[in-house]
């Protein structure tokens, strides 16, 4: 509970609180829709700032909401972004409220700030995103990953679950038919779709999270690819 967190583990000074729509590292743990809806209330009671991690949520990637947070009915006080919006090349920013933003009364240097490179190429792939409606094929390209996926996570007592939202989606390992971590799984299923020349992540609190983020312009084609090899992939684990 929030608001005990709040009354019992701080000393009622917080600033903010930041956290990421979908987690990333921390295996796409999926809260439900609503969920900073309802933290932002009790943050607002106490003055404390909501700050939304876009990192990997931005850009269109859950392909419901351009933002993640948008899916909580709720405007942050503030939003960080980068790696996506560069395509590759450094950039990273920061969106807040004026009010916010104005209580900076300091210079604030940055060697790499305002960077000219960084900042053409961070436009050409935002134009390119908006042009293209990347943000729908995050969606149709999400579904069609997760209803070929469906069976096979279904069918396994290794697997906990496939969760996430577009092209953000995630494969929980566990030992069969508990809800204990198997990280060694999860390692295997790495190193398997390697072997089948698929790269896929890993996280997790505790190792056992299989991540799964294709290109925001993937294919129908390499999703089956994808798919293929991942499917694969279990199957011979298993």
């Amino acid at each position: 509970d929030l608001q005990q967190v709040i009354d019992m583990m701080t000393a009622g000074d917080v600033a903010c609180l930041i956290a990421e729509p979908i987690q990333g590292v921390g295996g796409f743990a999926t809260p439900p829709d609503g969920f900073f809806g309802a933290m932002q209330k009790v943050l607002a009671n106490h003055g404390i700032l909501f700050v939304t991690d876009e990192v990997q949520t931005g850009w269109g990637r859950t392909g419901e909401h351009f933002w993640g947070y948008q899916a909580h009915d709720i405007v942050p006080d503030m939003l960080t972004f980068a790696k996506g919006v560069g395509n590759g090349i450094t950039l990273a920013g920061i969106v807040a409220r004026a009010e916010v933003m104005d209580t900076i009364k300091v210079l604030s240097f940055s060697t790499f700030g305002g960077n000219p490179l960084s900042t053409a190429a961070g436009l050409a792939t935002l134009d390119y995103v908006l042009d293209n409606d990347l943000q729908a094929n995050a969606k149709a390209m999400g579904e069609r990953m997760t209803a070929a996926l469906r069976p096979v996570v279904e069918r396994t007592p290794w697997i906990a679950e496939l969760r996430g939202k577009g092209l953000m989606q995630a494969i929980e390992t566990v030992h069969p038919d508990s809800i204990e971590p198997d990280a060694g799984r999860a390692g295997a299923v790495l190193e398997g779709c390697k072997r089948r020349g698929l790269l896929v992540g890993k996280g997790g609190l505790y190792g056992n999270a299989i991540r799964i983020t294709p290109m925001l312009d993937v294919t129908a084609d390499e999703i089956d690819e994808g798919v293929t090899a991942l499917v694969e992939t279990i199957e011979e684990i298993s």
